[in-house]
């Protein structure tokens, strides 16, 4: 059964690749309500052919503009954010020459950054404060990497400050929304998942991709639950890194919900 998913993941990809990319840009190019159905289909597919499960729960978003910012346990993260509704993502600039995926994310003007890099932090913000306010998503990983899923690194605050970047370039919105969200895999072939089982499927540090692509098919089902928290105000006034904190630790929380749900 992997291998018959492979082949048909592999189909698709090209698929979307030949079709996809263009009908998208194009899409986008013209403003067409086409291009905000074209990526969650895509990735609901790929979604399906990897046997990646997708459950969201938990609270209501908050108004827009709204940045929402989860902690990253895998690439397959972005895919499963984005069966629900496609933000605009804040990646790390290796994706933009990923095979097949990275041309996926330049096609959804994915802002890329260079995270050796501090001098990237201000045009970064600028282009996510933007983003906010023409009515997209925005998605950070607070945790600026991918983890191996056993708990929450500390959030860095530095693009928390796009909230920021919109209060001065458009000075009549009087808030933004920061919507924590926190990414669980918690099944594996209808088993939950332990400690141990969570590291397995966890993509993180120097691992291959394509040999994790593999490991979620063998694998499959894969469960992930995404589940929302309350949702906060950023106001002119407020402190960029104390709302980091704020958000990491209800991210944390959410994270540790699901967990203990795991070991009931």
């Amino acid at each position: 059964m992997p291998y018959i998913r492979a082949a048909l993941l592999i189909f698709a990809l090209g698929g979307f690749y030949l079709i996809g990319v263009p009908l998208q840009r194009f899409a986008r190019r013209r403003g067409w309500a086409l291009s905000r159905e074209i990526p969650p289909f895509f990735a609901r597919t790929i979604c399906a052919l990897l046997g990646l499960r997708v459950r969201f729960e938990g609270n209501e978003l908050g108004p827009k503009p709204r940045m929402i910012v989860a902690n990253h346990v895998s690439w397959s993260d972005i895919l499963a954010l984005a069966s629900r509704e496609t933000p605009c993502f804040v990646a790390k600039s290796e994706v933009s020459g990923w095979p097949l995926l990275g041309a996926f994310a330049r096609v959804q003007d994915t802002i890329f950054v260079r995270r050796d890099s501090r001098t990237e932090v201000p045009r970064v913000n600028a282009a996510m404060a933007e983003k906010m306010v023409a009515g997209e998503d925005v998605l950070l990983f607070g945790e600026g990497t991918s983890t191996d899923g056993a708990g929450v690194l500390s959030f860095k605050p530095s693009h928390f400050a796009a909230a920021r970047d919109v209060f001065r370039l458009f000075p009549e919105i009087s808030a933004v929304t920061v919507q924590p969200a926190a990414i669980t895999y918690t099944h594996a072939r209808g088993e939950p998942l332990d400690e141990t089982g969570r590291r397995a499927l966890a993509w993180f540090g120097d691992a291959d991709l394509a040999p994790h692509i593999w490991l979620l098919l063998k694998n499959a089902p894969v469960d992930c639950v995404i589940a929302f928290g309350a949702p906060l105000t950023f106001a002119p006034e407020s402190d960029r890194k104390a709302v980091a904190l704020e958000t990491e630790t209800r991210v944390r929380a959410l994270a540790e919900t699901q967990i203990a749900k795991l070991q009931a």
